[in-house]
């Protein structure tokens, strides 16, 4: 029976917190590989230390290699898939996760790297451990003929014949150590917004039958690590239907297993005639006590241009109907989108305002810098700018080295003013929150300095001065060198 070593990489930068939780990714293709009976071993370098000597110990036992990589762990990847080259040049490495699946042929073109896996790993990574002529596995690129082959894509899989996330094959430091639960209960979104990953692949929506659904639950409760833990359903859109959402919900009222839960939801699902008083009722009664919501932008100009599909007026609905059942609404927003102007980011500024305004429990994630994913025609919008991506991993390696996130504006033709877009982000997480909650973010570095630099966020932001950011150049230095 085959081995194979899944691995998921550090990030970049290091943050904190990143380790009260674990790679839902990961875990599905470990559940599905142990149930199709191949023999699997997960190790995080996220959540182990020694992630780099456990790799090594377990090299000499496994028949492939693994590697999960978003664009922020490239580099550390390619570290690992050194290791694996070093120990044994005849050993696959599989790179999968979302930056092997938009540049496959880069990817592969890597000599560190054997396969690439594009789009959801699950059927595609067992078909290459059951050896299948890499020819005739679709969703695929790899070596053959001393060129890159780049097959046809997989189709999407099924969701509610994937296995229930099997726990036993997380490592037990991980589970000692989660704070968050994460599972899902749906995979994809039916929404188009053409920023995101899923328009982009056009991910179809499917989803677990609530049944499925609530044994998942009923294992969760049942494991000693996870008692009292709150669990996140790490769904791109929860209640895409309606019906079955609710089901869900009134079933963990009637088997009253005492979950605190949180999940994703758009803002147009909190008007009164998709989620009326009632659900909202039956929502806080299961559990739910933190509800997350793709806002995007302030701007009614970019959230059509985006095509959202929700206005500023439904957005303000929804943080006013989760604070009146006692939910809190978390908003994540963007800036920095090709065609947006200062006044566009001016008006995020003021809905972020708006909101945090109603209640200090309001959450607000970002706004980040925009992200241009291959396939988009914001993507081309960035390609007509004069924008061009990195063409090989060591560039990717080297251009996101010192990067908080996934590329940087300062790399943006269409952004006129890099270093307000870049800063913005930090702004509003050190000063539009209470000193208490800036501090406790995931950002590692001195405490008194964080302390001095969250001081001059709350200036910044009660005055919405964020100009001449000399302060975030210095922070941002000090802490790529943490």
């Amino acid at each position: 029976m085959h081995k194979i070593l899944l691995i998921n990489p550090i990030f970049n930068i290091p943050k904190e917190n990143y380790d009260s939780s674990i790679s839902v990714g990961l875990l599905c293709l470990a559940s599905y590989l142990d149930e199709k009976r191949i023999e699997v071993k997960m190790i995080d370098g996220v959540r182990q230390k020694n992630y780099l000597d456990l790799i090594k110990k377990e090299l000499p036992q496994v028949d492939f290699v693994g590697i999960s990589a978003m664009t922020t762990q490239v580099k550390p990847a390619l570290e690992i898939s050194k290791i694996v080259k070093d120990f044994n040049k005849d050993l696959p490495v599989i790179w999968g996760g979302l930056h092997p699946t938009f540049f496959p042929e880069e990817t592969v073109e890597h000599p560190l790297i054997d396969i690439a896996v594009i789009g959801e790993g699950e059927e595609t990574l067992l078909e290459i451990v059951q050896e299948k002529p890499f020819q005739n596995i679709k969703g695929i690129a790899f070596k053959g003929n001393n060129s890159v082959q780049v097959n046809s894509e997989r189709p999407f899989l099924n969701f509610e014949d994937l296995p229930l996330p099997k726990w036993n094959l997380v490592p037990k430091e991980i589970l000692e150590n989660l704070a968050l639960i994460p599972t899902h209960t749906s995979r994809g979104c039916p929404h188009r917004c053409t920023f995101c990953v899923n328009a982009i692949r056009k991910n179809r929506w499917r989803a677990r039958n609530p049944e499925d659904v609530l044994k998942d639950l009923e294992i969760i409760v049942s494991q000693p690590y996870f008692k009292n833990k709150p669990i996140r359903f790490w769904d791109e859109d929860f209640f895409v239907d309606k019906e079955r959402a609710m089901d869900i919900i009134h079933g963990m009222i009637e088997k009253n297993l005492n979950l605190n839960w949180e999940t994703t939801i758009r803002a147009d699902y909190l008007d009164e005639d998709f989620l009326d008083n009632n659900s909202m009722v039956d929502l806080k009664k299961s559990g739910c006590y933190l509800l997350s919501f793709g806002a995007e932008s302030g701007s009614s100009k970019i959230l059509k241009k985006i095509k959202k599909g929700v206005t500023i007026e439904q957005i303000l609905n929804s943080a006013k109907r989760c604070l009146k059942h006692k939910i809190i609404p978390q908003y994540s927003f963007m800036v920095g989108l090709p065609g947006e102007i200062r006044k566009d980011v001016k008006q995020t500024i003021k809905l972020i305002d708006q909101l945090i305004k109603l209640s200090p429990n309001i959450q607000i994630l970002g706004p980040q810098a925009f992200r241009p994913y291959p396939g988009s025609s914001l993507y081309e919008e960035c390609l007509l700018s004069g924008w061009s991506a990195p063409q090989t991993l060591e560039q990717w390696a080297e251009l996101m080295e010192n990067e908080l996130n996934y590329l940087s504006p300062q790399n943006f033709p269409w952004v006129k003013d890099p270093d307000f877009i870049e800063s913005l982000e930090a702004y509003v997480r050190f000063g539009a929150h209470t000193i208490k909650s800036a501090l406790g973010s995931t950002i590692k570095s001195n405490m008194i300095l964080k302390l001095f630099f969250v001081l001059l966020c709350q200036l910044r932001w009660r005055l919405k001065f964020f100009s001449l950011s000399w302060d975030y150049k210095i922070a941002k230095k000090f802490i790529t060198k943490t």
